[in-house]
């Protein structure tokens, strides 16, 4: 069985080309006119039911004033040994 939304939408694709002069017609006006005569059926509606879901809960985010600002440290003469005598 196919999706109800399809065949109407085949339908009006026909009915659309043989009212058009060439028999071609764009699949924008087709799904134009299929939105505007479509009427869902009552098992369509009311066959679906929807679950009640949880809302996620998000973490506390921070403004930016209230962090504090780290600035990057930077090694002075890292890598260099001091020594007491000198060369």
């Amino acid at each position: 069985m196919a999706n109800a939304w399809r065949e109407h939408v085949k339908k009006t694709m026909t009915e659309m080309k043989s009212k058009s002069k060439d028999g071609k017609v764009m699949l924008k006006d087709v799904l134009k006119a299929a939105g505007k005569t479509y009427k869902k059926t009552d098992a369509a509606v009311h066959g679906k039911t929807h679950k009640k879901t949880h809302k996620k809960t998000h973490k506390k985010t921070h403004k930016k004033s209230h962090k504090k600002s780290h600035k990057k440290r930077t090694a002075k003469g890292k890598g260099k040994r001091r020594s007491g005598k000198n060369h």
